[in-house]
């Protein structure tokens, strides 16, 4: 009788271990779903998200964010996004914003940044307190820009004994122009930035003045009209901006090779390590107008919808005949992955920039102006 009890017992024990070892199994199935799939959307987390744009309404980001919004937010089934604009041209102000935003346990937002605001975190701006590296990049639209001027790229035994300078009109110094001024150093062309030149007619204006030599101009729909008139008066197309050779939206125009082109065949031997590599990067940026981006922490089913959504937005006519008017390419999928990476460079890469722009920037500013006489 106490044997049958006993036994009695023991199938009671294995049947209660045996149940509490299916409903350990099924919480941590359970949780285990959670983590790769992630939360499901609710109103608050993922139906109401506030789009920061790194401009104001002016800028491209700007211009792009209230042409892409009512898409996207379609695209992922929910409201209207929440714009909220920022100041500022290079979009320094809008990153920031949204670095502090995602410090909040409750926030859920998204940024619309151009590459300039990159450059400004390559470059050491004491102002930037983000790191872009943390950004999952979903869309980016790209416009490339060509350097056109009057100079010899072939730097003979006269222009090393001349020692001459090439002047190049900038907006500042470490703006957009930047791959310009250090795509002429590579050359061994001695660059000299012309502040206060923030417009292609201005910079034109400066160029056929005789007060430059050089200028930087968007690959965009006005690109021919102005090629056409500065061929006019003797100047022609010296480079492409551009680390790979990307579509050309306009198809009647003839551009010139890329830079990476002419810097193999004009500096074969005696190339720097890393600053070419810093080139890329920052012509990479330049060239970034606007980049559709997520928190790096983002949940990896969120940003698969965000991803699948902006390949969809990506493909729509009347989005890309937007792109197409203004000179502009949109990318998304694994191309926009890839070309978001290239603004990426290596610690190495990175600190090489800078050191040649601690050696450059405190000469450009400490010299006396050069004449402003037209060019020979």
């Amino acid at each position: 009788m106490t044997r049958k009890h006993q036994g009695l017992a023991l199938s009671r024990r294995l049947f209660l271990g045996g149940a509490a070892g299916c409903l350990t199994a099924a919480a941590t199935a359970h949780a285990a779903e959670d983590i790769l799939v992630g939360p499901l959307a609710t109103p608050t987390s993922d139906q109401t998200t506030k789009l920061i744009v790194a401009g104001s309404a002016e800028t491209p980001c700007g211009i792009w964010a209230s042409r892409l919004a009512p898409d996207m937010a379609e695209e992922l089934g929910q409201t209207p996004f929440d714009l909220s604009f920022t100041t500022g041209w290079d979009g320094v102000t809008g990153a920031n914003l949204f670095d502090a935003q995602e410090q909040l346990s409750s926030a859920s937002s998204t940024l619309l940044v151009p590459g300039t605001a990159l450059m400004a975190s390559m470059t050491g701006d004491s102002r930037v307190h983000y790191a872009y590296q943390r950004w999952l990049p979903v869309l980016t639209i790209c416009q490339p820009s060509v350097v056109v001027g009057h100079v010899s790229l072939h730097r003979s035994l006269g222009t090393i004994l001349g020692n001459k300078t090439t002047r190049v009109a900038v907006s500042t110094p470490t703006g957009p122009e930047l791959p310009t001024l250090l795509a002429f150093d590579l050359l061994a062309l001695r660059p000299w930035p012309i502040s206060g030149y923030a417009t292609p007619d201005s910079a034109i204006a400066a160029l056929t003045g005789g007060l430059v030599d050089a200028i930087q101009l968007p690959v965009d729909a006005a690109l021919k009209e102005r090629l056409t008139l500065l061929d006019s008066k003797g100047f022609t197309p010296l480079f492409l901006n551009s680390a790979t050779t990307q579509p050309v939206t306009q198809p009647e125009i003839t551009l010139p090779p890329t830079f990476p082109t002419i810097l193999l065949r004009e500096r074969r031997t005696s190339t720097p390590a890393f600053l070419p590599l810093a080139w890329q990067a920052i012509a990479s940026a330049a060239s970034l107008k606007a980049a559709l981006v997520l928190p790096l922490l983002t949940p990896p089913a969120k940003v698969a919808r965000w991803r699948h959504a902006a390949d969809t937005c990506a493909s729509k006519l009347d989005l890309q005949q937007i792109a197409l008017a203004n000179g502009q390419t949109l990318v998304s999928g694994a191309k926009c992955i890839a070309y978001y990476g290239m603004t990426m460079p290596d610690v190495n890469v990175n600190l090489a920039l800078r050191r040649w722009l601690a050696l450059n920037l405190p000469r450009w500013k400490s010299a006396p102006p050069l004449p402003l006489t037209p060019a020979q």
